[in-house]
């Protein structure tokens, strides 16, 4: 995809909102630093077809090509007018990890007997070279049945293009419908357990810690 941009001064960008256009800042790789305008129209059509993972060509001036992922977008709260772009450069020859949107295909034969699609991540961390990384993954789930998976290893993924997930982790799975109300009993009995207590009333904590969380 291609995006048209002129460059401006640094400030107006009241006044550049007001004609039509969206102030924008290019950076990262070769580039320190460098304020565009993008024409809003080209900017709505460029989002309908792009996501963040999406590599865009952003010509400068009818000149300069920059190769750039979407870095940051801010928009009104109350408008939904664009505000403001964050463009970043990708050197060409370095690799880059970014979150690759899932897009799920088809419907799951598992459904029609009773069973629960369930999209363990929308997003998968992908190492690749910015020329090469995926605008988004594409899973048909049409064949899965109930119990069925489809894992990270799963998926034909192209030469230099490395998820960062293990090889076993699931990132779809057809459900069935009777475990999933069996467990949600089970959850809640757990969740009334009285958690034992010290001395001076002081709650004793269970070993272990909390998951962490691109």
């Amino acid at each position: 995809m291609m995006v048209n941009a002129v460059r401006r001064p640094p400030g107006k960008a009241g006044a550049l909102r007001r004609q039509g256009h969206v102030p924008a800042v290019l950076y990262g790789g070769p580039v320190t630093s460098l304020h565009v305008a993008i024409l809003e129209k080209e900017l709505l059509n460029l989002l309908d077809h792009v996501t963040r993972s999406t590599p865009v060509e952003v010509k400068v001036d009818g000149k300069e090509t920059y190769h750039v992922f979407l870095k940051e977008i801010q928009v009104h709260p109350i408008t939904e007018r664009f505000l403001h772009l964050d463009l970043y450069v990708a050197d060409p020859e370095r690799p880059l990890q970014m979150d690759v949107p899932v897009r799920l295909l088809g419907t799951a034969r598992g459904i029609k007997d009773g069973g629960i699609l369930e999209a363990v991540h929308g997003y998968i961390p992908v190492r690749a070279l910015p020329a090469k990384m995926p605008p988004r993954i594409e899973i048909d789930v049409s064949d899965l049945g109930v119990g069925d998976s489809i894992l990270v290893k799963d998926l034909p993924w192209g030469e230099g293009v490395e998820p960062q997930l293990p090889p076993e982790d699931a990132i779809v799975t057809v459900a069935a419908r009777r475990a999933l109300e069996v467990e949600a009993p089970v959850a809640e009995e757990a969740a009334a357990v009285v958690p034992a207590e010290g001395a001076e009333g002081e709650e004793v904590k269970p070993a272990g810690g909390e998951q962490a969380t691109a």
